[in-house]
């Protein structure tokens, strides 16, 4: 079993042999070194309100949409729940 993780700033998608919530290494599309989000999390974020989004939504990279809408407690993402 696999799992897909996305690049926070280009998107690309690497799947790997083990289930987390991120990983952190460089894009080898991009060259961007960032946090690889389980692409569950990534469709998780389509579930933050659009008003509740900040104006630069679209631009952030991923990581920082996800970081941003914990903070801010629009989106429950627990270290012992499902991801």
């Amino acid at each position: 079993m696999t799992e897909s993780y996305v690049c926070p700033h280009c998107g690309r998608v690497e799947d790997r042999s083990y289930r987390v919530r991120f990983v952190i290494f460089t894009c080898p599309d991009c060259g961007e070194n960032g946090r690889f989000l389980n692409e569950s999390l990534v469709d998780r974020l389509d579930e933050v309100p659009e008003a509740e989004r900040p104006e630069r939504w679209s631009e952030m990279p991923l990581d920082e949409r996800l970081r941003y809408a914990v903070e801010e407690g629009l989106l429950d993402v627990t270290f012992s729940g499902p991801m």
